[in-house]
């Protein structure tokens, strides 16, 4: 008589089934590495364990990890009513996993009998937004009749305000304006004929969110570290209390991280706890409040010879002053009538005195620098202080109740090596801890070449080293026939560069702006585009097919350096050893981030040049460069990638585009 088939067991086979027969059957690829990275995965959940999954471009991690998960839950039926969540950096991908991924996984596993209705997941909302994303069914309907006596002029706001009838988030409306959103929103606090109204769209959305039916949750790194901020002080949770988390996106944390632990005293705060004394009558308050503010800022302002950036700084006496002085003011307009301060501002208020203290202090556990930037025209100070040690944050925060999770993106690891990730995330103090990488599906030993350009051996001026980027990157387009993005780490290079070269070629030339998404848009709509871009464009955006041909890395993308990393260099015994663990991992996995534009879909090919003269071979960082990326060939010449760009290219590519738009 053979044993019974564990839960364990079944899952797996259940994995080996939905892989290998059910997907194929819906018209998807079989993928080994993919199927390996699921067994990985629940391997680790059944465990108990926390995953480090680096996943390539292309291996349908989403749908590993979904599989994953659901199959886990459905062998465990007494822990079903609690969820798993679903934590992500990017709205776009919250949204593909609500609307894409899980309905169809839903579809195959009840065609199949694997269950009886669909996968419940719910979106939570995201914590800056609170309930102003949400329209009030009462609010709305006033509103409506208001704009329905306005008549045919306000035919257009009519049709928006119909719309949300159909559609609580008001952020998928973006007919709605600003003036119409802000007054059918549901308010800070709800009436009581609400609160007891049983159609309420809004209350309902809270109840399904928290149901007994809601098997996973979907958020985003800032929800999901103010949860564990919650918990962490006995607040009411944010989340439903779940059994395993999964951190999709999981090379953004730490920056969120910081985001999230960094503690500060802003000057464009104390004007506008001014402005609001002043309004609400509260003269004397407010006289208080500008005289430590204007201290506050002659104090911290920068030297004459500084540039205003963010900087370490050890309190002067003159800069402690006015801080005690920030202080006792504050204490004094606690003392004011209750009547003159109003409630929310003076709960403000209490934020900054308990923050002060802090700033005071002169203990190692903090970072404290001074921010400078300008807003309205003026300067504004921060001051700011940030956990030194953020990877314990991050360990209190996630792993300390040692539920299983799964941290998944495809910049995990340097190599095999994923040492510095385990490191940041506080994955080193005892977590019970497993790594797979699985590289991407794609050939980039077939359909990728990477190119060095030579340039000259010594370092040229400012002037004459922008005049070499431009040309290297002329050169480079003429051979591309368009089909390019130029990846920059400084916006005023990318401008300086732009301006050389936006009349050169017979092709559009954009130049995306900090806002992108628009200029993202037209590239894709043009047939054989150059776009230069930065930052944010450096990951999660998609350029399949021959749109991104040729892609241009300008410099290495070393992070600037900031007070957190000065503090850190501190903790080795020279600069070399801090630059080794800390500077070129970051620098590599922002490397791999930007090379991931180049190859999206099995049928891609691009030239990548990286122009920084750093990377050239011979050169300091040409083999922490080879490192990052994947084996592919080496072009020695111009003639070179020519070559590739006629044997990968069909003759339309080569064609002038007569019909595509002046720049």
């Amino acid at each position: 008589m053979t044993n019974p088939e564990t839960g364990y067991e079944k899952a797996h086979r259940q994995v080996e089934q939905i892989f290998r027969q059910f997907f194929p059957a819906r018209g998807m690829v079989t993928r080994e590495g993919q199927i390996r990275l699921c067994h990985m995965m629940l391997d680790a959940l059944f465990g108990l364990d926390v995953a480090l999954c680096d996943a390539g471009v292309g291996l349908g991690k989403t749908y590993a990890y979904l599989v994953a998960c659901v199959l886990w839950q459905l062998q465990r039926p007494r822990q079903m009513q609690r969820p798993v969540v679903i934590s992500t950096a990017s709205v776009a991908l919250q949204s593909a996993i609500l609307t894409e991924y899980i309905p169809f996984l839903s579809n195959v596993l009840i065609q199949n009998g694997y269950i009886q209705k669909p996968i419940c997941a719910v979106l939570c909302a995201v914590l800056r937004k609170g309930k102003e994303r949400f329209a009030c069914d009462r609010r709305l309907l006033i509103r409506q009749k208001q704009i329905g006596i306005r008549g045919e002029r306000f035919r257009r706001r009519a049709a928006a305000l119909r719309a949300a009838n159909q559609c609580l988030d008001l952020d998928l409306l973006p007919g709605i304006s600003r003036h119409d959103r802000r007054l059918i929103c549901v308010p800070e606090r709800c009436s009581r004929s609400c609160i007891l109204h049983s159609d309420c769209r809004y209350r309902q959305y809270l109840k399904d969110s928290n149901g007994a039916s809601v098997t996973i949750q979907v958020c985003n790194h800032n929800y999901l570290l103010a949860d564990a901020a919650h918990r962490q002080n006995g607040w009411k949770p944010l989340l439903k209390d779940y059994q395993a988390l999964v951190i999709d996106e999981a090379h953004k944390l730490p920056e969120t991280v910081r985001q999230m632990n960094t503690r500060r005293i802003r000057s464009s705060d104390l004007l506008h706890f001014e402005r609001i004394l002043t309004t609400s009558h509260c003269t004397l308050g407010a006289q208080k409040l500008r005289g430590v503010r204007m201290a506050f800022l002659t104090a911290f302002a920068p030297a004459e010879n500084e540039s205003e950036r963010e900087k370490l700084f050890c309190l002067t006496a003159e800069q402690s002053a006015a801080l005690q002085h920030l202080d006792k003011a504050i204490q004094e307009i606690f003392r004011l009538e209750n009547k003159e301060v109003p409630p929310v501002l003076r709960n403000k208020l209490s934020d900054v005195h308990e923050l002060i203290p802090l700033f005071l202090r002169s203990d190692t556990t903090f970072v404290r620098y001074v921010e400078y930037h300008q807003e309205n025209g003026a300067l504004a100070i921060d001051l700011c202080a940030v956990p030194f040690d953020l990877p314990q944050c991050v360990y209190d925060a996630l792993w300390r109740e040692q539920k299983p999770a799964i941290l998944t993106s495809g910049t995990l690891a340097v190599g095999e090596d994923f040492t510095h990730t385990e490191q940041q995330f506080g994955l080193d103090r005892g977590t019970s801890l497993r790594t797979l990488r699985i590289p991407s599906p794609f050939h980039y030993e077939n359909n990728c070449l990477l190119c060095f350009p030579a340039t000259h051996r010594k370092k040229a001026p400012y002037k004459q080293n922008t005049d070499r980027v431009a040309r290297q990157i002329q050169e480079l387009i003429n051979t591309a026939n368009g089909h390019t993005l130029v990846l920059f780490t400084s916006y005023d290079q990318m401008g300086r560069v732009y301006e050389k070269l936006k009349d050169k070629f017979p092709v559009p030339v954009l130049q995306a702006q900090r806002n992108p998404q628009i200029y993202l848009e037209r590239f894709k709509q043009l047939p054989n585009a150059v776009l230069f871009a930065s930052g944010a464009c450096w990951e999660g955006v998609d350029f399949p097919g021959d749109m991104v041909s040729l892609l241009i890395i300008v410099k290495l993308p070393f992070q600037v350096p900031d007070p957190l990393g000065e503090a850190m260099r501190k903790q080795y015994s020279n600069l070399h050893s801090y630059i080794q663990a800390e500077v070129v991992p970051e620098m590599q996995i922002k490397l791999r981030q930007g090379f991931g534009r180049a190859i999206r879909t099995e049928t891609d090919s691009c030239v990548v040049a990286i122009l920084d003269p750093r990377a050239a071979p011979g050169k300091r960082y040409h083999q922490v460069v080879l490192e990052a990326l994947p084996d592919m060939p080496i072009a020695e010449t111009i003639e070179d990638i020519h070559s590739f760009f006629r044997i990968h290219k069909g003759p339309d590519y080569f064609l002038p585009q007569n019909d595509t738009e002046d720049n």
